[in-house]
C-alpha cells in the first residue's frame, strides 16, 4: 500500500481560487464542496499558494474587526492573496503514499497539492496543478483495504463452516 503512487488517490480536478478571490467567496466554496483547503492558482493554472480553513477564520475575524470600526467598504475586503500561504509543500504525481505520509509528518500538514514536475514531464511544467491529496485520501485507502480484508475473512469463514457441515 505504501508504494502506491499519489496519482491513484489524488483528487482531480481540483477546486481552486485565484489570489484576487475574496476570502468570503473562498469560504463559500469550501463550505459548498466540504473541503478545508484550496490551492491558489494563477490564470494559467500554476500554483501560487494555499488557503486553509484556518486562514479563512483569521481573515473573517479581521474583517469583523474592520467592520466594527466602520471600514466595511469594498476597498477593505480581504483577498485570498492577503492571507494565503505562499510557501506550499507539494508533491509530484509519482510520489508514493509512503513518501506522502512522511511528508505530512515532516511538515505537519494534512494535505498537499500535486504538481507537475520535470520528472513527470521532460518538457517541463513547473508548478502546474494536477490534483490535491489529503489525509482523508490516505484514510480512505486504508479503510478500503481493511474492508476488503474483512470481506475475504467472512467468505473464508463461511467456506470453512460449509466444509465442516459437509463433513458432519
Amino acid at each position: 500500500m505504501h508504494s502506491i503512487p499519489v496519482r491513484e488517490i489524488m483528487t482531480s480536478p481540483v477546486v481552486t481560487v485565484t489570489p484576487e478571490t475574496l476570502v468570503m467567496d473562498a469560504a463559500e466554496l469550501m463550505e459548498e464542496h466540504d473541503i478545508r483547503r484550496l490551492p491558489v492558482v494563477s490564470e494559467d493554472g500554476h500554483l501560487r499558494g494555499m488557503l486553509t480553513d484556518a486562514d479563512v477564520i483569521e481573515a473573517e475575524t479581521a474583517e469583523y474587526s474592520n467592520s466594527n470600526y466602520g471600514r466595511n467598504d469594498a476597498a477593505t475586503w480581504i483577498r485570498v492573496a492577503d492571507v494565503m500561504s505562499h510557501d506550499v509543500v507539494t508533491v509530484g504525481r509519482e510520489c508514493t503514499v509512503g513518501e506522502l505520509a512522511a511528508t505530512f509528518v515532516k511538515h505537519r500538514v494534512g494535505g498537499v497539492p500535486v504538481i507537475c514536475t520535470t520528472h513527470d514531464s521532460p518538457e517541463g511544467c513547473p508548478h502546474e496543478l494536477l490534483g490535491i491529496v489529503t489525509e482523508t485520501d490516505i484514510f480512505q485507502l486504508i479503510a478500503g483495504d481493511w474492508q476488503s480484508a474483512q470481506a475475504e475473512n467472512i467468505v473464508e469463514a463461511e467456506n470453512i463452516v460449509g466444509l465442516c457441515r459437509a463433513m458432519a
